[in-house]
């Protein structure tokens, strides 16, 4: 499952948040069952957003419970066009 983690964080926490980063990206940086699909930043604001494609709950629980002390989390599930092209055409036929 496509999931959006949706990040937010204060000030006072930007140099513990950008030191963890940097010692936890690569490789490593997801427990097996979580997958990176994607990662933004939004320049300028204390706000990103992570893509992740998730086999395994616990390995997300995991994983964000190494970020909860200084990171405000929002998770959404998310599709893409592709996966969502079924349900629209259905909607349509419904409407006539």
């Amino acid at each position: 499952m496509l999931l959006a983690v949706e990040i937010n964080y204060s000030g006072q926490d930007v140099d513990t948040i950008v030191r963890r980063f940097a010692e936890s990206a690569g490789e490593n940086e997801f427990p097996n069952g979580v997958r990176l699909a994607h990662r933004f930043h939004s320049p300028g604001t204390k706000w990103a957003c992570v893509i992740v494609d998730v086999d395994d709950v616990v390995a997300l629980q995991l994983w964000l419970s190494e970020w909860i002390d200084v990171l405000e989390i929002q998770i959404h599930p998310v599709t893409t066009d592709e996966t969502v092209a079924p349900v629209v055409e259905a909607m349509l036929n419904r409407q006539g």
